[in-house]
């Protein structure tokens, strides 16, 4: 179970009682630095009280705070509990630490401060892949606060059974149960889970894979090879052979059993438009089918591959616009979609690829304003927008990236085709 870290700084210190005369020495306490991992369960540090023949007590004024041992007249090691601290705020605890002189009773109030703990809702798994069968699975579900799901009625083939609200930070379970996904691709459900009147949300994930099979792969590059003159190509597949035997073609054990996770056919000669049945390999991760002679547009639905992470269509002679259902493809780390012929503008959904690592864009007829959102991408080490028809001011958010130095603006974005540029970029 994941640990939320409280760090509570409790500070003792005892300002020695005024002397009453020079030939006394009198007690005082050490200061104390304590770090803890659960603020939900009480916390027990020890404190150095060192005297010299002076008698001392110490009361606690808060009821939160107590200690072992009340008084004394000698050095002692005095251990002082603190109990849970399930406010939203840090909390400061009074402690009297008292002396006799001469039998007067003086000393000072000790502040011990001990911070919040956070409000928070956490699962194990985070992420949950389950198969396209119906069933149902257990999650841990750690929480201090009571939640509400917010969007439990998106998903209608999902039920959760949840786990009672309480104020402590405990660990529960969470049934999750699911319908059959008759679908060929998969699903995804991302739950939040808010506390109720903040602005905090936890998100749970369930993947649920679909019914494509081993077969529905198979069917799938069989249609790229006749849509694409597979016969020419200079990476020869014999299709009376089993596919793990086709070159280029990567195969894994999944969920659902020996499928497709990889395609590299860049270079191989691919001839003819893209067929939209390339979207049915469900299990893909890298699609590289860069410096060919593709043809024709992107299929709009690419998106159903959502577990691809490179995405390599560049050096075709591929027309029309970016399909927006690509910023649905929120694994997706590399983005080449370069010297092609592509038109229009680059849609807004690209700036939920929060994942991107690379875009590459340069060398098509590319036109409009690149996208705020794109500018903003927390983890684009690498941007490519030259060699286009951009025009009008470079968003802001792009000179304010952490990587715009990296992205060599003068060499990779600034530069366009004849006739065109951006106002605010050299």
């Amino acid at each position: 179970m994941r640990k939320i870290l409280l760090i509570a700084t409790i500070a003792l210190a005892l300002a020695a009682c005024k002397k009453s005369d020079k030939n006394n020495n009198y007690p005082h306490a050490d200061w104390v630095t304590a770090k803890y991992e659960k603020s939900a369960e009480e916390q027990t540090f020890t404190v150095n009280i060192t005297s010299y023949g002076v008698s001392w007590s110490i009361k606690p004024l808060d009821e939160w705070c107590s200690v072992n041992k009340t008084e004394g007249d000698e050095s002692a090691v005095i251990s002082l509990t603190i109990e849970a601290n399930t406010a939203t705020e840090e909390r400061v605890g009074k402690v009297a630490v008292l002396c006799t002189i001469n039998g007067a009773i003086q000393g000072d109030t000790l502040y011990v401060t001990q911070a919040s703990e956070p409000w928070a809702i956490l699962f194990s798994p985070q992420l949950l892949e389950v198969s396209s069968e119906a069933g149902r699975e257990v999650v841990e579900m750690t929480l201090n606060r009571p939640y509400e799901i917010e969007n439990l009625a998106d998903y209608p083939w999902l039920k959760i059974t949840e786990a009672p609200a309480t104020y402590l930070m405990e660990s529960r379970t969470l049934s999750v149960e699911y319908e059959q996904n008759t679908a060929l691709e998969f699903r995804r459900a991302d739950l939040r889970f808010a506390i109720p009147d903040t602005t905090i949300t936890s998100v749970f994930t369930l993947y649920q894979f679909g019914t494509g099979s081993r077969q529905s792969d198979s069917l799938a590059l069989v249609s790229l090879y006749n849509g694409c003159d597979g016969r020419n190509w200079s990476v020869q597949w014999d299709l009376s052979l089993p596919m793990t035997q086709w070159k280029g073609v990567t195969m894994e054990t999944t969920p659902a059993g020996l499928r497709v996770t990889s395609l590299d056919l860049t270079g191989a000669g691919l001839n003819g438009t893209l067929p939209a049945s390339i979207c049915d390999l469900s299990y893909l991760r890298n699609l590289w089918l860069g410096n060919n002679a593709l043809t024709g547009t992107i299929p709009a639905d690419i998106d159903r591959l959502q577990t691809v992470q490179y995405l390599y269509l560049y050096g075709n002679r591929l027309t029309g616009g970016i399909p927006a259902s690509i910023g649905n493809m929120t694994s997706l780390l590399r983005l080449h979609l370069y010297a092609n012929e592509l038109t229009g503008t680059i849609p807004e959904s690209l700036g939920n690829l929060k994942n991107l690592i690379a875009l590459g864009l340069l060398d098509n007829d590319l036109d409009g304003t690149p996208p705020a959102s794109v500018g903003s991408l927390p983890k684009l080490k690498e941007l490519y927008l030259n060699g286009n028809r951009f025009t009008g001011t470079l968003p802001e958010t792009y000179s304010q990236n952490d990587y715009y130095l990296n992205w060599e603006p003068s060499v990779n974005i600034c530069p366009q085709q004849d006739g065109y540029g951006f106002d605010n970029c050299k």
